[in-house]
């Protein structure tokens, strides 16, 4: 019972009894005197002595809708190193791997196309490796194919004595690294002065020499002290035939210097077509 009572007893119950008993017991005094119409006419003592214990605490309510989320914090200092994990297990040993293995293939074999060469044993399998086709010119023996061509250069040798009051020959040679088939006829070997009009048989220029196909083509970029038209020699008979010889692999010109001991300085280009 005292227990409900104890709910029921909040600050305006307490302020409505007193006023209730005042009026009871006091009420002339209170009609002479005073009357109370509100809390600010008491006494704070006498409202804190009249203040009640707070009651216990209600059920509580519904749940409030959710907020707006905040702003994301600083991060964090970071952790301290963990401890360090056991070793783990050694796992089984494996097998022995398979060495390589070769043999030769044998030239003939359709393995490499009857050209030979090697073959390869693995864990993965075979492979081959093999030989080349023999080609030609590249191969000893070989000469240059027909329209195919290739390109020097020549100067007149060092050393040359000069001043000596007569006219001097000096050889240049020309070689060829992959020899012709056949010598050219003289009508096909052409010397090209330093800007003489190309015959035929000749295209290009001292910077870029060609030749058609059969002929010899020998441009001059630096041609001073000369007397006469060079010469070519066929280095087999050393006779001034134009003739550049059974093979073609050298070729000599003749240059003679002029008699007034003037400084010889020739040298050119030049291109052989097969």
């Amino acid at each position: 019972m005292l227990t409900g009572i104890r709910r029921r007893l909040t600050y305006t119950n307490i302020l409505v009894t007193f006023a209730l008993v005042f009026a009871m017991s006091g009420g002339a005094y209170a009609a002479g005197k005073y009357l109370i119409t509100s809390t600010k006419q008491i006494s704070p003592k006498v409202l804190k002595s009249l203040k009640g214990a707070n009651g216990k605490a209600g059920a509580a309510g519904l749940a409030g809708p959710a907020g707006a989320q905040g702003t994301q914090g600083a991060p964090g200092p970071q952790g301290a190193a963990g401890a360090k994990g056991e070793n783990g297990v050694n796992g089984a040993p494996g097998t022995n791997g398979v060495s390589v293995t070769s043999k030769e293939v044998a030239k003939g074999a359709t393995a490499c196309s009857k050209e030979g060469g090697s073959e390869f044993t693995s864990a993965s399998g075979k492979s081959f490796a093999c030989n080349g086709r023999e080609g030609s010119p590249w191969t000893a023996g070989g000469t240059l194919p027909k329209g195919s061509s290739e390109m020097g250069v020549w100067a007149e040798p060092q050393g040359i004595e000069h001043n000596t009051g007569k006219a001097q020959a000096v050889y240049v040679p020309i070689s060829f690294t992959i020899p012709l088939a056949a010598g050219l006829p003289a009508s096909n070997v052409h010397f090209i002065n330093v800007k003489e009009t190309l015959p035929a048989g000749c295209k290009g220029s001292a910077e870029k020499p060609e030749a058609e196909s059969g002929n010899l083509c020998i441009f001059a970029a630096v041609q001073e002290g000369l007397t006469g038209q060079p010469a070519i020699v066929n280095p087999e008979n050393e006779s001034a035939s134009n003739d550049s010889g059974a093979r073609g692999t050298l070729l000599t010109f003749i240059i003679v210097e002029s008699a007034e001991d003037e400084i010889l300085a020739v040298r050119g280009t030049w291109a052989v077509t097969g």
